[in-house]
């Protein structure tokens, strides 16, 4: 039947693939594992202090504006060995996936 492939949904006929199904699926493979993605994309993945969203200059009509760079990160903290090695900005998604990572592995390590 149409059990399981969401009809009715806004997802049209497309099978679910979230919630225990999809967990118990990958438990056969190997251990899983939950983390909370919460501020994820707020912290440094290097020093885990707070960034900011990054800033530029923009001109138009002879007037200089500074606006938000909504893709990438700048972490100020001057200890950050990311930042001293040059490399202060990043992407946004990209530090929430460093993160994410940091997170899940600490909970899979330190499973017992």
């Amino acid at each position: 039947g149409a059990a399981g492939t969401a009809v009715g949904s806004r997802i049209k006929g497309h099978a679910k693939r979230g919630g225990r199904k999809l967990t118990d699926q990958h438990r056969q493979y190997g251990p899983v594992g939950y983390t909370n993605e919460n501020r994820t994309s707020r912290i440094c993945s290097a020093c885990f202090v707070p960034v900011t969203l990054s800033r530029a200059t923009r001109i138009k009509d002879g007037e200089s504006r500074t606006i938000r760079l909504h893709g990438s990160v700048d972490c100020h903290n001057p200890q950050c060995p990311r930042r001293q090695a040059g490399r202060g900005t990043m992407g946004r998604d990209a530090n929430a996936a460093n993160n994410i990572l940091i997170s899940g592995a600490s909970i899979l390590l330190s499973a017992t």
